[in-house]
């Protein structure tokens, strides 16, 4: 199978997206935590309608702070705990969050770091929503791609959040 990749200019920074003739196998913010995790080396995408897609949702996104990501088919990665996590992150909905407890009590596990180390693996920034989980008090933790991203995003989803429960200099970028 051969992979592609495409730059996407974003208000953020470039975002790479990777992926073959069938399916997405990842969206992230170049530079960020676990970035292409497991992929090599890619050629320029070619035009394909599953790529005009994505193009087309994300600038959607970001012109307006919500797309339907839902038909971007995506690619199998990711262990069962991983995906049984990153499948409740596509059900949060636009402008609204959950904390890694809420989000560990939902899915029945022990462990708010278990949950946070699948959360911050998540390869599909922006169209799996890992930005809309927070702290247990509410407060904006790590994110993969910069606590500054996160803030922005959600600010965009039109989240609504008190300026004291986050810190921009926070330096650990891992989902917590």
């Amino acid at each position: 199978m051969t992979l592609y990749k495409q730059l996407y200019r974003s208000p953020l920074g470039d975002l790479s997206l990777v992926l073959d003739a069938q399916a997405l196998h990842g969206i992230w913010f170049v530079g960020q935590a676990h970035f292409e995790a497991g992929l090599v080396k890619s050629p320029v995408a070619k035009k394909t309608d599953l790529l005009a897609r994505v193009l087309d949702r994300l600038d959607q996104y970001f012109q307006t702070g919500q797309a339907d990501f839902g038909e971007i088919p995506l690619a199998d990665r990711g262990t069962a705990f991983q995906k049984r996590v990153w499948s409740y992150l596509k059900e949060i909905s636009t402008g609204q969050t959950v904390t890694y407890g809420q989000l560990a009590k939902a899915l029945n596990v022990n462990s708010a770091q278990a949950i946070g180390g699948a959360v911050g693996r998540n390869p599909w920034s922006i169209l799996i929503p890992c930005h809309r989980v927070l702290g247990s008090q509410g407060q904006l933790t790590g994110y993969a791609a910069g606590l500054e991203r996160k803030i922005w995003l959600l600010k965009h989803e039109g989240v609504v959040f008190s300026e004291q429960k986050f810190s921009c200099n926070d330096t650990n970028h891992e989902e917590k």
